[in-house]
């Protein structure tokens, strides 16, 4: 992958159904994005995939906005320089930030919230200060697997979303 960049909304019972992935698609085209949505039964998330890597925390943040009572995820990946974004909004608030790589290869250059339980499992040989060694785009699918997001592992190769809505 070259580039990625996905935003994650949680989406747990009771409205977990194939028409509510319909009404979270409409609402954001009334809002103005046409981000392909996509929903796999096996997770608790809907997708919404985004062209621009470099803009997923501000549309995490915005997203988080119109959808206030969803756990709101951004992750954003430029492979060939290793520019990764981590990112948790709960309605407009940020809870966590990360970004490495964006204003010098390989470097933090964005730390803000509170830790995550995961972090200490994945992150655990980085020093976590602006300036030293930060993610690469490895992290992201580390976080993307044991978050359960879909589109890391799940599809797995082969199988269909249970949704993909293409706006």
């Amino acid at each position: 992958m070259a580039k990625f960049g996905a935003i994650y909304l949680s989406f747990n019972a009771p409205e977990k159904t194939l028409e509510e992935v319909e009404n979270i698609s409409s609402i954001l085209v009334t809002q103005g994005y046409l981000f392909t949505v996509r929903y796999h039964w096996e997770t608790p998330w809907v997708q919404l995939y985004v062209e621009e890597p470099e803009n997923v925390v501000r549309y995490a943040e915005d997203i988080s906005k119109i959808f206030p009572h969803k756990r709101v995820i951004g992750l954003a990946a430029y492979t060939v320089s290793d520019s990764v974004s981590f990112c948790e909004f709960k309605a407009g608030s940020a809870i966590r930030l990360l970004q490495s790589g964006f204003n010098s290869e390989r470097r933090w250059d964005l730390i803000q919230g509170q830790e995550q339980s995961w972090e200490s499992n994945i992150l655990s040989n980085l020093t976590m200060e602006i300036g030293t060694r930060g993610m690469v785009s490895y992290h992201i699918n580390q976080i993307g697997i044991l978050l359960n997001l879909p589109g890391f592992g799940i599809p797995r190769s082969g199988e269909a979303w249970s949704k993909e809505i293409i706006n």
